[in-house]
C-alpha cells in the first residue's frame, strides 16, 4: 500500500503543478457547465420574446361580409387586429394571381397565414337547407416556421372557431339549448402534473449527454498522458524497473486519476447545482411553474457523476496501456469517445418505458439514470444498479489494466 501511495502522489503533483492542468481540470469545467445553463435560460428567453414580440401577417382570400364585419371588433387600425394579446397585420387578396404571390411568401416565412373562404360563402351559409355541400374555409401555412404555426393555431381557436359560434348562433338562435354538455368551463384544476418533472423533461433530454461528453473529454487527457505519454517520454520504463510491484503503480495512477477526475466531476456537479436553479427560475419565469431541485436528486446526480468518472477513467487507462505514445493513445481512446456520444444520443431519444435490469448497461443505463434524476423517474434501485454498473465495469478495466503491466512486449512495445 505504501508504494501505491508514493505512485498516487507522483501523480497528483505532476498535475497539482501544472497551472494548465489546473485550470483544464477545475476551472474551465465550472465555466463550461454554468456557461452552457446561462446560455440556454438566455436562449428561452430570447425565444419568448422573440415570439412575442412579432406581429403576424394574414391575408384574406375572398372574405364574406359576415367575416369582415366579424373581425371588426378586433380592429385597432386600418389592416392592424389585436387578438388575444397579440398584434395581427391583416390584408385582402385581390385575385388567384395575387393569392399564388401569398402562398410562395408562406413558403419562404415572409408571410404567415392564408384564410381562403369558398365564392359566395355568406349565401352558401344562409341557405344552408339546400345546400349540396357545407362551405369550407381553407387555411394555409408553414408549420417549419413557428410565426406560422402559432398563427395558424391561434386563429383557429380565438377566431375562427367564434366566427363559427357567431353563424351558427344566427341560424338556431339560442346555441345553450343545443349544448349537451361541456368540457373543463368551471374546472380550474384540470391539469394535474408534477411541475418538476414536466420541466424536468426539457433537462432530462439535454444534460445528461453533454455531461457524460464533457466528463469523458476531460478524463481523457489526463489518462492517455499518465499512461501512453509516460511511455513517450521514456518515464514508463524507468518506473518498471523499480522494485515496486507493476500492479501497485497501476493502481497507484488509477487512485490518482480517479481523485483529480472525481474532484473534475464534483466541480461539474457543484456548478451544475449552483446554475440550474438559474435556469430553473428563467423556464419557471416562462412557464408559470414552480420549479425545484431536491437534495436527493442532488446527492444522485454527484455519486453518479463521481462512479461514471472512475468507469471512464479505468477504460482510458486500459486503451492508452496498448498505445506508445500520445498520438497513437487518442486513436485508440476515439472509438470509445465515439461510443459514448451515442450512447449519450440515444437516451436523448429513449422513452421511459426502461426495465430495471437496464440500469445495468454499462454506459447506457447510468446516462439513462442521470436523465431520470431530472424527471423524478428514477427508482432507488434503479440508481443502486446504475452506480454498481459503474463500479464493477471499471473495476474490471482496473484489473485487465494491472495484468497488461505485466506483458512486457506492451509495455516496451517490443
Amino acid at each position: 500500500m505504501k508504494n501505491v501511495n508514493i505512485i498516487m502522489r507522483k501523480e497528483l503533483y505532476r498535475v497539482f503543478s501544472d497551472k494548465k492542468l489546473i485550470f483544464g481540470l477545475f476551472i474551465l469545467p465550472a465555466i463550461l457547465v454554468v456557461g452552457m445553463f446561462l446560455l440556454m435560460a438566455a436562449l428561452a428567453s430570447s425565444l419568448l420574446a422573440d415570439w412575442e414580440e412579432h406581429e403576424p401577417t394574414v391575408a384574406l382570400y375572398q372574405a364574406p361580409e359576415s367575416f369582415m364585419d366579424y373581425i371588426q371588433d378586433y380592429e385597432t387600425s386600418t389592416g392592424i387586429y389585436e387578438i388575444g394579446s397579440t398584434i395581427y397585420h391583416i390584408s385582402d387578396v385581390m385575385d388567384d394571381a395575387e393569392l399564388k404571390v401569398c402562398k410562395d411568401q408562406i413558403y419562404n416565412g415572409d408571410l404567415d397565414l392564408i384564410l381562403s373562404f369558398p365564392e359566395n360563402f355568406d349565401s352558401q351559409v344562409a341557405n344552408y337547407m339546400g345546400a349540396e355541400s357545407i362551405p369550407e374555409i381553407q387555411t394555409f401555412y408553414n408549420p417549419s416556421e413557428d410565426y406560422s404555426d402559432n398563427a395558424h393555431r391561434d386563429i383557429l381557436d380565438q377566431v375562427l372557431e367564434k366566427y363559427r359560434k357567431v353563424l351558427l348562433e344566427q341560424r338556431v338562435g339560442d346555441l345553450e339549448s343545443l349544448t349537451i354538455f361541456t368540457i373543463d368551463e368551471t374546472n380550474e384544476e384540470s391539469v394535474i402534473q408534477n411541475d418538476n418533472k414536466a420541466q424536468g423533461k426539457l433537462l432530462g433530454s439535454v444534460v445528461p449527454y453533454m455531461v457524460t461528453i464533457l466528463l469523458f473529454a476531460s478524463a481523457m487527457n489526463l489518462g492517455t498522458d499518465s499512461f501512453a505519454g509516460e511511455k513517450e517520454r521514456g518515464t514508463m520504463a524507468s518506473l518498471l524497473m523499480t522494485p515496486v510491484k507493476r500492479s501497485q503503480i497501476v493502481y497507484g495512477k488509477l487512485f490518482a486519476l480517479m481523485i483529480l477526475s472525481g474532484l473534475s466531476a464534483l466541480i461539474y456537479g457543484g456548478s451544475m447545482i449552483f446554475a440550474m436553479p438559474l435556469f430553473y427560475r428563467t423556464l419557471g419565469a416562462l412557464t408559470g411553474q414552480d420549479l425545484q431541485f431536491s437534495a436527493g436528486q442532488m446527492v444522485m446526480l454527484m455519486v453518479l457523476i463521481v462512479t461514471l468518472v472512475f468507469l471512464y477513467v479505468a477504460a482510458i487507462a486500459l486503451f492508452s496501456t496498448f498505445a506508445k505514445n500520445m498520438k497513437e493513445a487518442s486513436t485508440y481512446v476515439t472509438p470509445a469517445y465515439l461510443i459514448v456520444t451515442v450512447v449519450g444520443m440515444l437516451s436523448i431519444f429513449k422513452g421511459d418505458d426502461i426495465t430495471l435490469i437496464q440500469y445495468l448497461i454499462p454506459i447506457f443505463g447510468p446516462t439513462i439514470a442521470l436523465k431520470n434524476i431530472f424527471t423524478l423517474d428514477l427508482t432507488v434501485g434503479g440508481f443502486v444498479l446504475a452506480m454498481v454498473s459503474n463500479l464493477v465495469v471499471g473495476a474490471f478495466f482496473a484489473w485487465l489494466t494491472a495484468k497488461l503491466f505485466y506483458k512486457e512486449k506492451i509495455m516496451f512495445n517490443a
